[in-house]
């Protein structure tokens, strides 16, 4: 007798599959009503330890090279390739319509970003003209933690739009699924075997949005990034943000729009990640 052996999820944080420190889980199924799979149930403490590696791993990440973080992005295409069918799967279970397409432009915007980590700060930095003796430019500097709160649809190409372009501007992220988890908690087994250092991007499964509250108050998350029209969870992105003025990106998407090349991808989605430093210098007395 043949007997199924079902894959166990885990949340990823620091590189590593864990349970939630809570042991609790919640049951997913598909628009039929068919059980998937139990996931973890993601507790404030799990967000607190994923906040505290991203913010440790903000030095190791910017201290690779812009090409060397180019080169750690497009093997992360070259993984998923690898992978195709078994993720091609996953988002069978959720009833995604034409998974091979998701698929294949998640290869290709992940090969997207990988081309844009050399050139991003030459073209948002500048040298500015002023009328003194100093030379005064601007260049781009990373965030720092970035929370992320992923659209539910489509799974696996809404996290690659929203997370990759936060890692290319140099930042770290800590990113919370609500529904349609298993291709993103699949893919979080590419991103170990692309040499991505621990703690750039952590992944945390949440059950309705209960910990949404906790990230977007934390003092150590520097960016909330929310793509979705839940006026609900905009008023708490908001109102908790408040608390250490941190920035808020709110955008609202359609299926469609991931899909479409001028909506999401290019130097708009890597721009919203920086912040611009100016640095005078005198030349003369």
């Amino acid at each position: 007798m043949m007997v199924e052996v079902y894959k166990t999820y885990k949340m990823f944080i620091n590189n590593e599959f864990v349970r939630s420190e809570s042991g609790r889980t919640y049951k997913i199924f598909d628009k039929e009503g068919k059980f998937l799979a139990n996931i973890p149930r993601g507790s404030k403490k799990d967000l607190r330890d994923a906040v505290r590696f991203a913010k440790n791993a903000l030095k190791v990440w910017n201290k690779k090279s812009n090409y060397n973080k180019g080169q750690i992005i497009y093997r992360m295409a070259e993984e998923l390739e690898n992978r195709k069918s078994e993720i091609i799967n996953e988002l069978k279970k959720h009833n995604v319509e034409n998974p091979e397409i998701e698929i294949q432009k998640s290869i290709d915007r992940l090969i997207h970003y990988a081309g844009w980590t050399d050139k991003y700060a030459h073209i948002l930095g500048t040298v500015n003209k002023v009328a003194s003796s100093f030379i005064n430019y601007s260049v781009p500097e990373y965030v720092g933690v970035v929370g992320s709160i992923i659209s539910d649809t489509p799974p696996l190409l809404s996290f690659i739009t929203q997370v990759i372009p936060a890692i290319v501007a140099g930042n770290t992220v800590v990113a919370l699924l609500n529904k349609n988890p298993l291709p993103v908690l699949t893919f979080a087994e590419v991103l170990v075997a692309s040499d991505l250092p621990p703690g750039v991007i952590n992944i945390i499964t949440q059950y309705e949005n209960e910990i949404v509250d906790h990230l977007v108050k934390h003092m150590d998350v520097n960016l909330i990034d929310y793509v979705g029209n839940n006026q609900e969870l905009i008023e708490k992105i908001i109102e908790g943000a408040s608390l250490n003025v941190k920035r808020i990106k709110i955008k609202d998407m359609k299926y469609q729009d991931f899909y479409d090349d001028e909506k999401s991808e290019g130097l708009y989605w890597i721009e919203k990640f920086v912040e611009i430093k100016t640095v005078w210098i005198p030349q003369s007395i």
